[in-house]
């Protein structure tokens, strides 16, 4: 869509007057998004993939409980802008789309520092807080399912859809080994007895927005819904060890360590013992999930995922699961310590 049709759909849709052109932001995996200014601030036009998020009103239901939960806990907030008929949503083409406030500030890709990754991690663990008791839908049933993930790839990996399958062997077995290697780990079978709690799902470095001021916004939030804050510590220890260069054990130890002390301070509820026990392995659990998306994705020809390159997707999953082996090494060293 053209900036002309984006500058419409900002009157015509959200009532908003753009005092600049209607430029195209750098995309995510999967959402495409514009960005334009006003009298009143600056603004984003969002088109939301509904292959993806298949129930958009029960999404924005979701979003609407969370933005006022999060203001009533006076935390930072993402700010959505309802359509000129007082909903969430405009359709445009058979396309979605929304319009929030743009968020200022520095999002960066990776947690560097012990320091950084404490700091986020405490921020969305107040965001668990927040939300601990809301009603939400789970709009993506099985987003985090572990098994499931492994099954998609099996079947990926069957199928051999995109003819690709002979060029990547060797990863396609290195994570089976890694799958088995989580899955014999004496903490696994805990993961089956964790309670199911309101979690951001997707809570990384690029996820929180810190702002002049040191405010730090959660942004995002189109994964939150019923799962577990486990995949919530996951996915931050993942930010907090992706950028450091052939870590020792001990240096991602240290990592791993801030993230844990950071998300139970900002969340303030007891953990239960399954929990406890396998709050170790959701670092190397959500990495090898990740690597194992990205291998079905890129055997089925890069369907779900934005690639820059045919082999894009093959290059993420082997980074993956070679911080996933990082990471087991570490655990198991320090277990045996």
């Amino acid at each position: 869509m053209d900036d002309t049709h984006l500058e419409q759909l900002a009157r015509s849709g959200f009532g908003l007057e753009p005092t600049s052109p209607v430029v195209p932001m750098r995309s995510g995996n999967i959402n495409r998004s514009a960005r334009f200014d006003a009298d009143d601030g600056t603004y984003v036009l969002q088109e939301l993939n509904t292959d993806v998020f298949t129930d958009p009103d029960a999404l924005m239901g979701n979003t609407e409980r969370i933005v006022g939960c999060l203001e009533e806990a006076n935390q930072p907030a993402m700010r959505f802008v309802r359509n000129v008929d007082g909903g969430w949503l405009v359709d445009l083409d058979g396309i979605s789309w929304r319009c929030y406030e743009h968020v200022a500030g520095v999002a960066e890709s990776a947690l560097q520092t012990p320091e950084e990754a404490q700091a986020t991690a405490r921020v969305f663990g107040r965001y668990a807080n927040a939300i601990a008791e809301l009603d939400l839908a789970e709009h993506l049933p099985g987003y985090h399912d572990f098994d499931a993930r492994v099954s998609t790839l099996e079947q990926a990996i069957d199928d051999d859809a995109a003819g690709r399958l002979a060029d990547c062997a060797d990863s396609v077995e290195a994570a089976l080994r890694t799958v088995d290697r989580l899955r014999l780990a004496p903490s696994y079978a805990a993961w089956a007895e964790i309670p199911r709690r309101n979690a951001h799902n997707d809570a990384k470095a690029p996820n929180c927005v810190v702002g002049e001021a040191g405010t730090r916004t959660v942004i995002d939030l189109d994964t939150t819904m019923p799962g577990t804050v486990l995949a919530d510590i996951g996915e931050l220890v993942r930010s907090a060890t992706r950028a450091i260069e052939s870590p020792p054990p001990e240096t991602l130890m240290l990592q791993i360590e801030a993230v844990n002390r950071g998300f139970l301070a900002g969340f303030g509820h007891e953990l239960t013992d399954a929990e406890s026990a396998a709050m170790l392995l959701a670092g190397p659990l959500l990495t090898t999930e990740n690597a194992i998306r990205f291998l079905a994705d890129h055997l089925d020809g890069d369907v779900y995922y934005a690639g820059r390159t045919p082999g894009h997707n093959l290059e993420r999953a082997q980074a993956q699961l070679a911080l996933a082996d990082g990471l087991i090494e570490a655990i198991e060293t320090a277990m045996a310590i």
